[in-house]
């Protein structure tokens, strides 16, 4: 018997069982291997403990190499798991670039950049969707970080303040420019007002049709006539945007129109919308872009926040002005503008 308390027999059993475990483990094809790269799978700690249970026998060099070997192989096993739990999307090079050419492709034989270029611009500044990945060192220390301990001020007596005579306290003289408003303030109230008389001024129109209709006034109508006007004039209050807006001799003003009316559609005070004509259920009504003061609505309704972008270029103005035949805004001409709309020449 050795110093180390094993036989030779016994160490060869040793040696036996570690290559045993050595080749399942490095066998690719053994359920042992899969199970031990599985993350769901508890079969790592298994054998892990198998490993270690032999390593207590072990007692000289031929032995631990056997349990070095096998030590590396677990290792190599467990290093799998950490690959799959970081997960990238997988895309197809051929599949990907017939897509392009379909989408992208002028005349079979001309490849449109720009039109590839505005198709990825929302991809820029992005981070790419369903990566995750360990980052940073396992075993960083985590530091608190150290707050600094609020100081109460100290409150100062009546004794140690020093009186003032009543001729030396000068008061500060409001400045008269507090009050006033700015321009782009100006502007939004100045169309708050203009739309609100011109929607009351078609609502009072409309009425006043169906009072010549009924014969006798809007107070004195009854559920059911109320309920047929509600139901055949539902733009009652609407008036044309583009009317409204768009200024035929001032492009520039046209512009300035429209930011303004959306600080009102921001807060609520304004509805704008596009018409159908199957939409339209009276006469009376006309289709395309709407605007409606809503200055007989609740303000406690809570309203969800949107947001639009509109694109407006010269040549769109000029299309719609000569489209709609605007002549004159409802909104007044404010001066001379740099982009005024050149008169037709005879």
């Amino acid at each position: 018997m050795s110093e180390s308390g094993n036989t030779e027999a016994q160490r060869r059993a040793l040696r036996v069982q570690q290559r045993d475990l050595k080749a399942l483990i490095a066998d690719e094809r053994s359920e042992l291997s899969e199970q031990i790269a599985d993350v769901s799978s508890g079969k790592f700690q298994d054998v892990r403990k198998m490993n270690n249970k032999l390593y207590e026998d072990v007692a000289y060099t031929r032995e631990a190499v056997l349990d070095s070997e096998n030590l590396e192989l677990i290792s190599s096993r467990a290093a799998r798991q950490v690959d799959k739990l970081i997960e990238i999307p997988r895309y197809d090079v051929n599949k990907f670039i017939g897509k392009l050419r379909r989408k992208c492709m002028v005349n079979e034989t001309q490849f449109n950049w720009k039109l590839f270029g505005y198709e990825v611009g929302s991809c820029f500044n992005c981070l790419p969707s369903h990566v995750s990945f360990l980052n940073g060192p396992v075993n960083a220390e985590y530091e608190p970080k150290q707050r600094k301990k609020p100081e109460r001020r100290t409150k100062q007596s009546n004794d140690d303040v020093e009186e003032e005579e009543v001729g030396n306290v000068q008061q500060k003289k409001r400045s008269k420019d507090e009050d006033k408003l700015s321009a782009a303030e100006k502007q939004v109230s100045d169309i708050k007002k203009l739309l609100s008389e011109k929607s009351q001024s078609s609502a009072q129109n409309r009425i006043s049709i169906y009072e010549e209709t009924y014969g006798k006034e809007y107070e004195t109508w009854s559920k059911d006539e109320h309920r047929e006007f509600k139901k055949k004039e539902r733009d009652v209050g609407e008036i044309p945007g583009i009317q409204f807006l768009f200024n035929p001799k001032s492009f520039t003003q046209t512009v300035e129109n429209i930011f303004g009316l959306s600080f009102l559609v921001k807060k609520g005070d304004v509805k704008v919308g596009i018409r159908k004509p199957e939409d339209c259920t009276s006469e009376h009504s006309q289709p395309g872009f709407f605007i409606k003061d809503l200055h007989d609505t609740s303000t406690d309704k809570v309203r969800p926040a949107k947001q639009a972008i509109v694109s407006l270029s010269m040549a769109d103005w000029k299309h719609m002005v000569e489209s709609y035949n605007i002549q004159q805004s409802d909104i007044p001409h404010r001066g001379k503008s740099r982009y005024a709309k050149s008169p037709a020449k005879n």
